[in-house]
């Protein structure tokens, strides 16, 4: 069965290059790193963790905002990931560091000004990573990272919705596939309450804790639901099937209506 996180997928080459092909291709992630960004406090800063780093599109929107002599260290557990980046982000201020987010003490030997997680650190071991990050900074530097709305316990349902791109999926999978959708096993979510908790032990002051929206296109959305990584539904079939069921549904939607999703934002300070 197809895991929900999908973590094993992240190291799939054909997933690696899909993934950075829709970064660049949409604002989805570059969006959401440029909002960190913001919020990381990086005025004449040096050096800045780029945690559960990817391909390095967060790693680039950083160098926009550090001084010419700043550098970023993109840390990532999948190699397949990272070579894309040393790739097609071969910039000298980037250094790739292949290891797990947990483990990120291990491999920073310099004190960090900032670390920023975008969009991943759901997947993580929340406690033994901001325990880490902790470890990592300078006395006052920053920890900022967001929780996709699903992972944080909010909502992204408009009650007064048509029906989503997901729903038609899983609908025509039912009806035509005999699909039938597997009980999801999921870890409690990480509320703002549990995330500030646990920042608290791991001996960070949360500086703000905010819930913002993102306004997309249904484009947008079938063309990340086209990555084999985050194909839908769920389950036993295969991805060229997953792949007709989103181009039926597609067809099926509302092409006008725009996609909202939700995020919490954290921000810390060491």
């Amino acid at each position: 069965m197809q895991r929900l996180d999908a973590i094993t997928g992240w190291d799939d080459e054909h997933n690696a290059e899909l993934y950075d092909r829709f970064a660049r291709e949409h604002t989805f992630y570059a969006d959401a790193s440029r909002d960190l960004v913001s919020r990381a406090d990086l005025t004449d800063k040096q050096l800045v963790i780029d945690l559960c780093g990817g391909s390095g599109v967060t790693a680039a929107i950083l160098l926009e905002s550090l001084p010419p002599h700043g550098r970023v260290i993109s840390l990532d557990s999948a190699p397949a990931m990272q070579a894309i980046g040393r790739r097609t982000r071969d910039d000298p201020r980037i250094t790739w560091i292949t290891a797990k987010a947990e483990d990120v003490a291990h491999h920073i030997s310099t004190p960090a000004d900032a670390v920023v997680c975008n969009s991943a650190i759901w997947k993580t071991d929340t406690t033994a990573v901001f325990a880490a990050a902790k470890r990592v900074l300078r006395p006052g530097g920053r920890f900022v990272f967001n929780i996709g709305g699903r992972f944080a316990g909010l909502t992204n349902r408009d009650p007064h919705a048509t029906t989503s791109l997901n729903d038609l999926i899983t609908a025509i999978a039912v009806a035509d596939y005999g699909y039938v959708p597997p009980k999801e096993r999921c870890r409690p979510p990480l509320t703002s309450a549990l995330v500030q908790a646990q920042l608290k032990a791991a001996g960070f002051t949360t500086v703000a804790s905010d819930i913002v929206a993102r306004t997309g296109t249904l484009e947008e959305k079938r063309a990340w639901l086209s990555i084999p990584l985050f194909a839908r539904p769920l389950g036993q079939l295969t991805h060229a099937q997953r792949m007709k069921i989103l181009q039926r549904a597609y067809d099926a939607a509302d092409r006008t209506r725009e996609i909202t999703t939700r995020w919490l934002v954290v921000t810390s300070r060491a």
